[in-house]
């Protein structure tokens, strides 16, 4: 990333910004305190203000307008250009018009409706409804419990017989036609209908029989129907016409809308303007181009400056689902190292070192593939998970976010089933020697006698095999790690800093030395063995630089750097506890299958709980620990983090045309 200016004529500043506007390579910056005294700003407050009045007058026209399939995009090469399309659209009358129509057909239609599903509902009034609205007289129609009708009926009944009532019961609800005589008291109605929690509603003001009144009521309906299909039709017509050019419009808008709030707060003289700004330095070639192609005497130039530029991730496409990882510990600033690529590689190793079982991550992998076709390809057709479990799965991660997920570890779930094939584990059962390798035979491969190609996990010598593994990975990591501080300390040009990763690094394999040769029984004295003497020179050289590199305070902290590189067992630890869980599981099973039908259905209960829990336990688990030791043990020897996102100026069209040149790459 480079900081640079760019300054020009005043007569060409609208120019600039849009061709900065669709190449979306700059991220624009205020003045810097040295040239704030020789410019002034300009606002263009009554352009800024039309162009505001035009886009929500334009968004409503769109908003009433059904959408239309096939749109061509328009161009507009100058702000006269748009305010001249925008003078020309002269349909807003018109579609006032037919809005405050419909919007009377719909309270209509509404009402209809309404009557429509009351008359069915109290179908059982057999008189003319027109009795229902006697000025001496309230009618309701309403409807309660069927327990507790009859007790209503008793008390409505106790005021002197001043009521008429119809009723209709099922075995949950009575529906009623209540009439109201003068003399009935209205407390005493507005009181029972309390206690009894009654539904009450107006009865509409019909005339004849309800069958007469549905009919009535249904022609009406289809009448209004047929009213808003007409309106509905001629928003079509119009839509075929405008709306293509209102999208076009509309986008023009807010492109003018972003340039202006640009150009409100570029720096200017009578004559001049100028901006500042971070872009991509591989950009800036084509960026003069373009400028000289089609502006006169604009310039481009470099800013040395000390300040952090803003930060670009460019990594390759298979690595930036990680991207998301990285930026959740924190964004890397625009100076450093990127370790996203590094996280790609070693976060699904550590993942499937973990896991480290065929049918875990078989089954892991293929509910990955699952969330990715149901989210981000939007098939639903198919589904493995009930309706419980996926509402449970929104309530923690947002869809974005699994899909996410299940694309990161996918590649550790092959890891996965690579090493379970190679320890002989399928959900802790031993199957190679029963069904693989008998397979290979036949096919004329000569597979191994017994089942673990190249260890046990659970063995003695497997289990030792695999710490030792990944305390070299623990090693290696450590190292990477206090190298790429080490260069970033070399850059800034901070001597003690690199002094001090220098000193973590000799120490650390100074320690790792001697705890190899003790485990190999060799000899660590100086006198008669020479790598000893190497191993130990190696140590208290690295303690030395310590020393003058960090002082006093990094000598407490020599163990630090023992249990950051022994932390990487932890990866062996979950894959055991894994792979015991499952072999206790299948252990319940087999002793109690035989033991009775009712015995081996808990056994078969046992067995798919059981692994479906350590299941859960593989998605979540190595995923959490494989991010921890990137995080603790790698991203603490050389990362910083704090950084801001790069956020260039510039907007994609999709209705409209470019002025300047074809869509821009992604920077």
């Amino acid at each position: 990333m480079s900081k640079i200016a760019i300054l020009g004529l005043k007569k060409y500043r609208e120019k600039i910004v849009t061709i900065l506007q669709e190449m979306n390579t700059i991220q624009i910056e205020p003045l810097s305190k040295d040239a704030i005294p020789y410019m002034y700003t300009e606002k263009e407050g009554k352009v800024h203000k039309k162009i505001s009045e035009q886009l929500l007058r334009i968004r409503g026209l769109i908003n009433a307008l059904p959408s239309t399939p096939n749109i061509s995009k328009t161009q507009f090469n100058t702000i006269d250009d748009l305010f001249e399309s925008l003078e020309s659209i002269k349909i807003d009358n018109d579609i006032a018009s037919i809005e405050r129509k419909k919007e009377k057909l719909l309270t209509e239609l509404k009402e209809i409706e309404n009557n429509i599903k009351l008359l069915e509902e109290y179908s059982f009034f057999p008189d003319d409804l027109e009795l229902l609205h006697l000025s001496s007289t309230l009618s309701f129609f309403g409807k309660v419990k069927s327990e507790k009708y009859q007790e209503l009926k008793k008390k409505l009944e106790s005021n002197n017989q001043d009521i008429i009532l119809y009723s209709k019961s099922d075995s949950k609800m009575t529906r009623f036609v209540l009439v109201v005589l003068p003399h009935f008291p209205s407390n005493a109605l507005a009181s029972i209908v309390n206690l009894f929690n009654v539904h009450l509603e107006a009865v509409p003001k019909l005339k004849g029989n309800i069958p007469d009144a549905l009919t009535n009521q249904r022609a009406k309906l289809q009448e209004i129907n047929h009213g808003l299909q007409e309106l509905d039709n001629k928003l079509s017509v119009i839509s075929k016409e405008y709306y293509s050019l209102l999208k076009g419009l509309e986008e023009q808008l807010e492109i003018e809308n972003k340039k202006l709030e640009v150009i409100d707060d570029l720096g200017v003289t009578a004559d001049s303007f100028s901006l500042e700004g971070w872009i991509p330095t591989n950009r800036i070639p084509m960026t003069r181009n373009f400028f000289n192609e089609h502006t006169e005497g604009t310039l481009l130039f470099l800013i040395k400056t000390d300040e952090i530029p803003p930060t670009l991730q460019k990594n390759p496409k298979r690595s930036r689902v990680y991207e998301s990882f990285v930026r959740f510990y924190s964004l890397p600033q625009g100076n450093e190292f990127d370790p996203t690529l590094i996280f790609a590689i070693a976060f699904p190793i550590f993942y499937g070192m973990m896991l480290g079982d065929f049918g875990y991550g078989l089954t892991i992998l293929l509910v990955s593939l699952w969330v990715i076709r149901r989210i981000e390809k939007g098939k639903k057709n198919f589904t493995i998970a009930p309706k419980f479990f996926r509402n449970f799965g929104k309530t923690i991660l947002l869809p974005s976010q699994m899909v996410k997920i299940a694309k990161a570890i996918i590649p550790g779930c092959i890891i996965a089933m690579i090493l379970g094939f190679n320890y002989d584990l399928y959900f802790g059962f031993r199957l190679n020697e029963l069904v693989f390798f008998p397979f290979l035979n036949s096919i004329g491969i000569n597979a191994p006698t017994e089942g673990s190609l190249l260890l046990d996990p659970l063995s003695s010598d497997g289990l030792r095999k695999l710490l030792l593994v990944s305390g070299y990975i623990g090693l290696a990591m450590a190292t990477l790690g206090l190298l790429l501080g080490l260069a970033n300390s070399i850059r800034a040009r901070n001597r003690k800093h690199a002094i001090g990763k220098a000193g973590w690094l000799l120490v650390g394999w100074g320690i790792v030395l001697i705890g190899l040769a003790l485990i190999g029984k060799q000899s660590l004295d100086p006198m008669t063995n020479m790598a000893a003497l190497v191993y130990f020179v190696i140590l208290f050289a690295g303690i030395g630089l310590l020393f003058v590199g960090e002082g006093v305070r990094s000598l407490m902290e020599l163990p630090s750097i023992i249990s950051h590189i022994l932390s990487f067992t932890r990866i062996i630890g979950i894959l055991m506890a894994s792979v015991i869980l499952a072999d206790v599981i299948d252990y319940v099973f087999l002793r109690v299958i035989d033991n009775g039908f009712v015995w081996a259905i808990i056994g078969v209960v046992i067995l798919f709980v059981g692994h479906l829990s350590n299941t859960i336990l593989g998605v979540f688990e190595p995923g959490i620990q494989a991010s921890r030791l990137m995080y603790v043990e790698f991203f603490s020897k050389f990362y910083h983090g704090s950084g801001r996102m790069f956020k260039p100026f510039g907007i994609r069209r999709r209705y409209t045309k470019y002025q300047y040149q074809s869509p821009p790459t992604a920077t």
